[in-house]
C-alpha cells in the first residue's frame, strides 16, 4: 500500500508540475502550445482550465494590438489630408509650423506601427552567443568613433529571437552612448540567469522617472529634441522583448554617477 501510495503521488505531482511548469512559459509566449489534458480528473480539469485561461490571453493580446495597429494606420489618411490642405496657406513661419508639426505626427504613427509589429512578431527562437552579440555591437559603435566597451566571458550562449533581443540591446548600448558619454557593458553569469549591466557616464536621471520611462512616448527633458530623442518608444521596446523572453530591465542610478541599465535573463548552463 505504501509503494502503490507513493507511485500515485508521484503521477500527481508530475502532473502539477506540467501546470507550473506551463503556467511559467505563459509569462514568457503566450502562443505555446497548450497542455496535454489526461491523469486524473482533478488534474484534467485544471488542465482544461488553464488552456482555457491561455486562449482568452492570447485573443486579448491579439486584439489589442490588431485594434492599435488599425487606429495607427487609420491616423495617417486624416494626416495627410491637413497636409494637403497646409501646402495652400501662404508660406511664411505659419506654414512651416504646421508642416513640421505633421511630419512629427506621422513620424509617431510611423514608430507605433513598427513598434505594434515588433510586439505582435513571431520570430522563431535560436541558441545565440549572447557575448559574442553584445560585443559586435559594442565593436561597430567604437568603430564608429562611439565609446563602448564589452567586457565579460565568451562563448556564452541561450535560446532565444535573435532579431528582437538585439534590437533591444543595440537601443540600450546606444542609449548610453548618446545620452551618457559612452557605455560599459558587463556580461556576468548567475545559476539560472544571465545579468547585463550597461553603464554610462552621464548625469543620470532622478529616481522619480526611473520607471517613468518606460511609458510609450515618455522622454525625460534632456531628450525633448526630436532629432536626438526619438519618440519615448525605445525603453517601451526595449523592456517589452526583454520581458517576452521571460526576463526584466530596470534602470538605477550609479553611487559613482551615471546610469545603470540591468536586464536579467533566463539562463541554462
Amino acid at each position: 500500500m505504501l509503494a502503490v501510495s507513493l507511485y500515485l503521488v508521484r503521477v500527481c505531482t508530475a502532473e502539477f508540475r506540467s501546470i507550473a511548469h506551463a503556467a511559467r512559459r505563459l509569462g514568457v509566449d503566450v502562443t505555446a502550445p497548450p497542455l496535454p489534458v489526461h491523469g486524473p480528473e482533478e488534474v484534467r480539469e485544471a488542465a482544461m482550465a488553464f488552456n482555457e485561461m491561455q486562449g482568452r490571453i492570447r485573443t486579448l493580446v491579439t486584439d489589442r494590438t490588431q485594434m492599435l495597429a488599425a487606429i495607427s494606420h487609420d491616423l495617417r489618411s486624416p494626416i495627410t489630408t491637413i497636409r494637403l490642405r497646409a501646402e495652400f496657406i501662404d508660406e511664411g513661419e505659419e506654414r512651416d509650423r504646421i508642416l513640421a508639426q505633421l511630419d512629427e505626427m506621422e513620424a509617431m504613427v510611423s514608430a507605433t506601427l513598427s513598434f505594434l509589429r515588433d510586439d505582435g512578431g513571431r520570430e522563431e527562437t535560436k541558441v545565440v552567443d549572447i557575448s559574442a552579440l553584445l560585443a559586435t555591437i559594442c565593436d561597430n559603435l567604437s568603430d564608429a568613433g562611439r565609446p563602448a566597451y564589452f567586457q565579460g566571458p565568451t562563448g556564452v550562449t541561450m535560446r532565444c529571437r535573435p532579431i528582437g533581443l538585439k534590437r533591444a540591446l543595440a537601443n540600450l548600448i546606444e542609449n548610453a552612448v548618446n545620452y551618457g558619454a559612452s557605455a560599459t557593458v558587463i556580461l556576468e553569469t548567475l545559476p539560472g540567469r544571465l545579468v547585463i549591466s550597461i553603464d554610462d557616464e552621464g548625469r543620470g536621471i532622478p529616481d522619480s522617472e526611473l520607471e517613468t520611462v518606460f511609458n510609450p512616448f515618455y522622454r525625460i527633458e534632456e531628450s525633448r529634441n526630436r532629432e536626438t530623442g526619438g519618440f519615448g518608444l525605445g525603453l517601451t521596446v526595449a523592456r517589452s522583448v526583454i520581458r517576452g523572453h521571460g526576463g526584466d530591465l530596470v534602470l538605477e542610478n550609479r553611487a559613482s554617477g551615471g546610469l545603470r541599465a540591468l536586464i536579467t535573463l533566463p539562463w541554462v548552463s
